[in-house]
């Protein structure tokens, strides 16, 4: 689902211009316009004489690390083979706005989401899955959370990693009031299956929000063509699965026939059992989307009933090739 804007700004043209200056001082602004879908807000910037646009991306006082963490994972992902946004200048003074900002390459194309029931809505999802295994074709030196100086504290282990992940996820369902008998259930029933995320081969570079809302495509007739991807301030380092499962859970919710295509272009996965690793990171990534809009006053009652019938059922074969 769209993530809950955290900022609410009107950039005008008057505070663009001198922003744009210190970018390229030959450049001239024709116009703002901004861009939706955000968890903050996003402008592009026109420039004048038929230039290529570029994108100027505010940020709240909190996190603090947030714009020098999406500067870092720029450059991790600046060569693989996928389009992505080139960082031109993060300004932390707040001399020219009362906030933060950060100034970047244009790419073409509007989000899958505004296309994905249309003409090569499927055929768009089977690229998005194999986009989304190039990314994991990025090598990491530890699991965890990645801020603006690397990874936080990082640890050799997936299933420690994971222990760990799993243990503060409970801790903030039962703290926001998540039913006592389901957190109970849910525990056990992953306690029983947890040790299969020992067999993930190595830390990759994870997005962590690879969602409808952050690929862009452009039409080309009946086609849908893949331009880029953006929104990275979630990434992290961790397994492959984890990443695919939260991808699989977004795109349940928005476009469930984009589920198929999805795996489908993400193609083969060499895993023991990638069944049951999806299974408990959808019951990680279920639980902590729970809690979370639930903080937000908007946590809804279909989560709850997804992870009662994933204790009720099991890991089951339902997620393709």
């Amino acid at each position: 689902m769209p993530p809950l804007r955290r900022l609410t700004h009107a950039l005008t043209v008057e505070e663009a211009r001198p922003i744009l200056a210190g970018v390229d001082p030959i450049a001239k602004l024709a116009g703002v316009t901004r861009l939706h879908g955000g968890s903050t807000e996003v402008y592009r910037l026109d420039l004048a004489g038929g230039a290529p646009p570029l994108v100027l991306k505010l940020y709240p006082d909190e996190p603090v690390w947030s714009p020098g963490k999406e500067r870092l994972v720029a450059g991790m992902v600046e060569s693989a083979p996928i389009p992505t946004p080139r960082w031109l200048k993060v300004d932390e003074s707040r001399a020219l706005l009362p906030m933060r900002y950060a100034v970047t390459s244009w790419l073409p194309g509007t989000p899958l989401r505004d296309h994905m029931a249309g003409p090569g809505g499927l055929q768009a999802f089977r690229a998005a899955g194999a986009l989304l295994r190039r990314l994991h074709d990025i090598p990491m030196p530890a699991y965890g959370y990645i801020l603006d100086h690397g990874i936080e504290r990082p640890r050799a282990d997936n299933l420690a990693n994971m222990t760990g992940a799993f243990e503060r996820a409970f801790k903030w369902f039962s703290d926001q009031g998540g039913d006592a008998d389901l957190a109970r259930r849910l525990e056990a029933a992953v306690a029983a299956r947890i040790d299969i995320l020992a067999a993930c081969d190595g830390p990759k570079f994870l997005h962590d929000d690879f969602q409808p809302g952050n690929v862009l495509v452009e039409r080309d007739g009946d086609a849908l063509r893949l331009t880029g991807l953006v929104d990275f301030g979630n990434a992290q380092a961790g397994d492959p699965l984890m990443d695919l499962a939260k991808s699989i859970l977004s795109c349940a919710h928005e476009h469930p026939p984009g589920v198929a295509p999805l795996r489908e272009g993400y193609g083969p996965i060499d895993h023991p059992d990638p069944e049951r690793a999806i299974w408990l990171y959808l019951a990680y990534h279920r639980t902590t989307l729970w809690a979370y809009l639930k903080g937000f006053g908007a946590a809804p009652d279909e989560l709850l009933r997804d992870l009662a019938e994933m204790v009720a059922q099991g890991p089951v074969p339902r997620l393709g090739p």
